[in-house]
């Protein structure tokens, strides 16, 4: 089952570097949505990035759903923040990046 995560987890972040970074999903394209819409979409990936986590460090995945859980709106600004200093990045490259500065790298197997 672990696998089967890690391979999520590979597909799910490979995302960021997958094309060239003038014909990818940029920050800045996801800036122009409407704030659920980007609400949504970072809750779906902190989500995911959660699962995966709780295949590989319980902790982790704790301080994952608990900086979620304690102040969501927070979160979304922190992200929605480092989105706007990184325009040219994949949205998920750059919520990966909040979540292990909040929580931790992702162990990499």
């Amino acid at each position: 089952m672990a696998a089967v995560f890690g391979l999520v987890g590979a597909v799910f972040f490979a995302q960021a570097n997958a094309v060239r970074a003038e014909e990818m999903f940029k920050s800045s394209d996801f800036l122009t949505w409407k704030r659920a819409n980007q609400e949504f979409y970072i809750n779906t990936s902190i989500g995911m990035a959660s699962l995966i986590a709780s295949q590989l460090d319980t902790d982790q995945s704790k301080c994952i759903s608990h900086w979620m859980a304690t102040d969501e709106q927070l979160a979304y600004d922190q992200v929605l923040s480092s989105m706007k200093q990184f325009p040219d990045y994949h949205p998920r490259g750059v919520i990966l990046a909040v979540i292990e500065r909040r929580c931790g790298k992702f162990e990499r197997r």
